[in-house]
């Protein structure tokens, strides 16, 4: 089956995208605003689940974009706002693209497997909610990112998120918000225990 703008598409495209040496989240924000809530998800998912996720402060950025985002689609905002100082912060054009390179074979493989079905988990109400419990598994991007990797658990799981909400498929949607409550719980418990 064959999507509009595909996981694929979007990330083979991100080559002509990109303009110059590097890419604020800001610009990463804008290229894709106006594609849907699942898309504006998977780029910094993506980011901080790749090798780009082991740059320091790469998942903690990642994880307030993500949260942000996530809180202006549970309250219906129309384009997404980002603070002046966290649109400004840059990656490298190089570091992306590779990490869109190692990404791109895996996402070809798992789009074989979607289709649309359970619609009804990618529209408003249940939209505005399954933000919510996207913007909780950003938030523990945070302190996880002080441990090597940590941060790939919850990025993980919002990007099978996105691309269930990408490709309208309440299967991966399911999944990715299993994995994000597992997350959560596994943060909290690991708080608690402190």
């Amino acid at each position: 089956m064959r999507v509009k703008d595909s996981v694929s598409e979007i990330l083979g495209n991100l080559d002509n995208d990109i303009q110059g040496e590097k890419l604020s989240f800001g610009e990463l924000v804008g290229k894709f605003e106006d594609r849907g809530f699942g898309p504006l998800l998977l780029i910094p998912s993506l980011l901080a689940f790749l090798p780009t996720g082991a740059i320091p402060g790469v998942p903690s950025l990642c994880g307030i974009t993500i949260f942000l985002i996530c809180i202006q689609v549970a309250v219906n905002k129309d384009h997404p706002w980002l603070p002046k100082r966290l649109k400004q912060q840059a990656i490298s054009r190089e570091k992306i693209l590779t990490g869109v390179d190692k990404a791109q074979p895996y996402v070809s493989k798992v789009e074989h497997y979607l289709r649309p079905r359970a619609r009804w988990l990618s529209s408003a109400p249940l939209k505005n909610l399954i933000a919510i419990y996207c913007g909780a598994a950003a938030l523990c991007m945070i302190p996880l990112e002080l441990l090597p990797f940590a941060a790939a658990l919850p990025s993980f799981a919002l990007a099978i998120t996105a691309i269930g909400m990408t490709n309208r498929d309440g299967l991966f949607i399911g999944i990715g918000i299993v994995l994000q409550l597992g997350t959560v719980y596994l943060v909290m418990q690991a708080m608690n225990s402190l």
